[in-house]
């Protein structure tokens, strides 16, 4: 994977561009003065997104064989890469420090650009093992293998834009890149207001003894989970605030739940006030954050009644109930507009009929949208306001649908593969969802001692597949997605 890296021209994240060929940065596409050490240091953590590159590594690649005062060199190319690219050690967007450890690339990369040359034939070499050394008791000894789970991820991140001019009923194909697969669940995803990090529920915690949902962060292009809650539950639905500070969400867990906030850095949580939501009520469970922070709107079933939305204010903690509209058996998935003019939401007239309204705020009446004959689930507005992303059941799995909020126009997005509860970042560049897929992973099984479990070689959130040793079984070529890209990765023969 480093050796593709390095043969990329152009490599792309935020408003930025690096032209490895020409040791160039520029911003916005304007040359900015930046080189030597810091853009070194720089290209080299470009070459390995997401991963950590320890400062001994870093040495050997820019001081081998010459005697210098690394620390204080790393840190200063490192205050430069930071101070050029805006950045920040106590709030990192690109680049992060691991105490005693080294430095990471947390930002997201764009597609890279190759430069423009003819495809060379790579030679097909076929390698004999070593029959007279030792590697053949190695390779007795020790076998790899590719563990493959069913999961659902926190759906993949992809790259969609929203055009002013693009036609309703044009089908834009779309490239899905995958954030997490980690195994059990990940769902509920929601994006932070500068579009750098996502909230998310997942159930999988296998250093947690109880079974649940909790509430986790990832930035995206990094592989570190921050976890939030210590409570397994049915099922979390997290909202961010307007600032990206706090992280509110509703929990799914018998007598515990209700609405709850959490700083999005860690810290503890509080509970604003008791919902309830029996039964099979998970999807009514979301919720949304007014874009002046002033409401929480969600859903409540009191009572015997059926689940109608109400607004609660982060202030006085007082609740208002929210008009339905017409012959509205249910309502709830709410979701504020960006511009904080209106609240769309679903109103369910019988089981398989739906409709889709706006409420104007503060004080108009809903309007429909448009009717829906699928079970609709997960509701999303698209940085302008102009359109709403949903998903809906489609025979065998759900799918993603975009409708114009002006005329009621409707599309299937082109994405393959099951597709739910969307989200879309702030800015109208990606779209996050849930989708199930099956996963594999790197694992190690000793031949000689069968009845000894197996363990996970290479740690990965992302999924790996084709792992091999070398004919001397001190190295192992694998494929791999942990940079979001798929790539030929090789570590030591300990998966480091």
């Amino acid at each position: 994977m480093a050796e593709t890296a390095r043969q990329l021209r152009l490599v792309r994240f935020g408003d930025f561009e690096v032209d490895l060929r020409s040791e160039e940065l520029r911003k916005a596409g304007v040359k900015l003065k930046f080189g030597g050490q810091p853009f070194q240091v720089l290209t080299i953590l470009l070459e390995q997104p997401g991963d950590v590159v320890t400062r001994e590594e870093l040495q050997k690649r820019l001081w081998p064989d010459t005697f210098v005062d690394v620390d204080h060199n790393l840190n200063t190319a490192i205050n430069k890469i930071r101070e050029i690219l805006g950045d920040s050690a106590e709030r990192p967007r690109f680049v992060e420090t691991l105490p005693r450890r080294g430095y990471r690339f947390i930002g997201e990369l764009e597609l890279p650009v190759l430069p423009a040359e003819e495809p060379v034939p790579e030679p097909v070499v076929k390698v004999e093992p070593d029959r007279g050394s030792n590697s053949r008791r190695k390779w007795l000894k020790i076998a790899t293998g590719v563990f493959v789970i069913l999961v659902v991820i926190l759906a993949a991140v992809i790259t969609y834009r929203w055009r002013g001019d693009q036609r309703p009923q044009k089908q834009e194909a779309l490239t899905a890149v995958p954030f997490t697969a980690l195994p059990g669940r990940a769902t509920s995803p929601a994006f932070s207001p500068d579009g750098s990090r996502i909230a998310f529920a997942w159930n999988g915690d296998p250093a947690h003894g109880a079974k649940g949902f909790d509430l986790y962060v990832k930035a995206i292009g990094s592989e570190t989970l921050l976890r939030l809650t210590q409570h397994p539950s049915e099922l979390i639905s997290p909202a961010w605030s307007p600032d990206g500070t706090q992280i509110a969400f509703q929990r799914l867990a018998g007598a515990d739940t209700g609405i709850y906030v959490v700083p999005a850095l860690g810290g503890l949580e509080r509970k604003l006030r008791s919902t309830r939501m029996p039964g099979t009520w998970g999807p009514m469970s979301m919720i949304s954050w007014s874009p002046d922070g002033k409401w929480i709107a969600f859903n409540n079933v009191p009572g015997d009644e059926h689940a109608m939305m109400s607004l609660l204010s982060t202030e006085t903690l007082e609740t208002e109930r929210l008009p339905s509209g017409a012959n509205c058996l249910e309502q709830g998935q709410p979701a504020f507009s960006h511009s904080g003019y209106h609240l769309a939401y679903w109103c369910y007239h019988t089981e398989g009929e739906a409709g889709l309204y706006s409420l104007p705020l503060p004080d108009g009446k809903p309007k429909m949208i448009g009717p829906f004959q699928a079970f609709p689930h997960g509701l999303t507005w698209s940085a302008d306001d102009a359109k709403l992303i949903y998903s809906f059941w489609d025979t065998s799995s759900f799918k993603l649908g975009e409708i114009i909020v002006a005329n009621g126009s409707v599309k299937r997005l082109a994405l393959e593969g099951s597709a739910e509860l969307p989200t879309v970042s702030p800015k109208g560049d990606k779209l996050a969802y849930s989708s199930l897929f099956t996963n594999s992973d790197i694992w190690r099984r000793d031949l000689l001692q069968p009845e000894s479990p197996a363990v996970e070689l290479i740690p990965s959130s992302r999924a790996q597949w084709d792992a091999r040793y070398s004919p001397d079984g001190k190295r192992i070529a694998f494929a791999s997605l942990r940079s979001g890209l798929q790539g030929v990765w090789i570590s030591s023969d300990d998966g480091r």
